[in-house]
C-alpha cells in the first residue's frame, strides 16, 4: 500500500455538527452572547486560542460528566461516514483522529472503530462533575505537530500518510502528508492546496479517493 495512515479531522468532517464546544452550548440552550462573543473573538484573534478554551469551558462548570456523555451520544455522523471508517480500518490502515473538540467523540472512534490514535483537547472533571477547567492538548493551527509523534509511533514518514479535514485547522497538516482531502471545506486555502476536494457530503467520495491512490 502507497498509503498506511489516515489522519481524520473530527468536527465537521466525520461529524456533521462543525464544533463539539458550540454542539455543547447548543444542546444545553446556553449559546448564549457571551460564548457567540468568546468566538467571534477568537475569529478575530483578540483572544488567543487557549484563552477561547478556557472561557468557554468555565460556562459548564458544575455540570455533571454523564449529562455531557449523554449529549454527545445524539451526534450525527457524516453521511455513510460510519461504514468507511470500519472498511478502511478492515483494509489494514492505521487511522488517527486529530480534534481541537473535545474528547468525547474521539474516545468513541478509539473504543468503536479501533483508531490506533486519537488526540484532543479535554474538559477537566471532578467527582462526577466539570470543575469549569480544560486541557489544552493540541491548539488551533497546531495539528502538524502530531505528525513527528505519528512517525514516531508507528515508524510511518508522512508522505506515507492521508489527511481529511474541512478547515484552515487542517491547512499544516494538509501541507504535510502525501495525500490530502477536502471534505466540505470552510477554507478557501484549504481548498486550493488539496490534492482533492469532496463535495457531495458524502465519505463514500472520501473511500473513493483513497482507494483510486492507493
Amino acid at each position: 500500500m502507497k498509503y498506511k495512515l489516515i489522519i481524520f479531522d473530527i468536527d465537521g468532517t466525520i461529524t456533521e455538527h462543525i464544533s463539539s464546544w458550540r454542539y455543547i452550548h447548543e444542546r444545553l440552550g446556553i449559546w448564549d452572547e457571551k460564548a457567540f462573543k468568546y468566538q467571534d473573538e477568537f475569529l478575530a484573534k483578540k483572544i488567543s486560542y487557549r484563552k477561547f478554551c478556557q472561557l468557554d469551558a468555565a460556562h459548564w462548570k458544575g455540570i455533571s460528566v454523564r449529562r455531557v456523555e449523554r449529549i454527545f451520544k445524539t451526534f450525527k455522523f457524516t453521511k455513510n461516514a460510519a461504514m468507511i471508517l470500519r472498511k478502511l480500518k478492515r483494509e489494514g490502515y492505521k487511522m488517527a483522529a486529530i480534534s481541537t473538540g473535545l474528547q468525547y467523540i474521539p474516545e468513541r472512534l478509539k473504543r468503536e472503530f479501533e483508531f490506533d490514535f486519537v488526540l484532543s483537547n479535554a474538559l477537566i472533571h471532578r467527582n462526577g462533575k466539570l470543575t469549569g477547567g480544560v486541557k489544552v492538548n493540541i491548539a488551533h493551527g497546531a495539528k502538524a505537530s502530531v505528525i513527528r509523534t505519528l512517525t514516531r509511533k508507528f515508524g510511518i514518514k508522512p508522505h506515507e500518510m492521508i489527511s481529511i479535514g474541512d478547515s484552515a485547522g487542517d491547512l499544516p497538516v494538509a501541507k504535510a502528508v502525501g495525500y490530502s482531502i477536502a471534505f466540505n471545506s470552510t477554507s478557501g486555502e484549504l481548498s486550493r492546496i488539496v490534492d482533492h476536494n469532496c463535495r457531495t457530503r458524502d465519505f463514500k467520495e472520501v473511500y473513493e479517493r483513497i482507494s483510486a491512490g492507493r
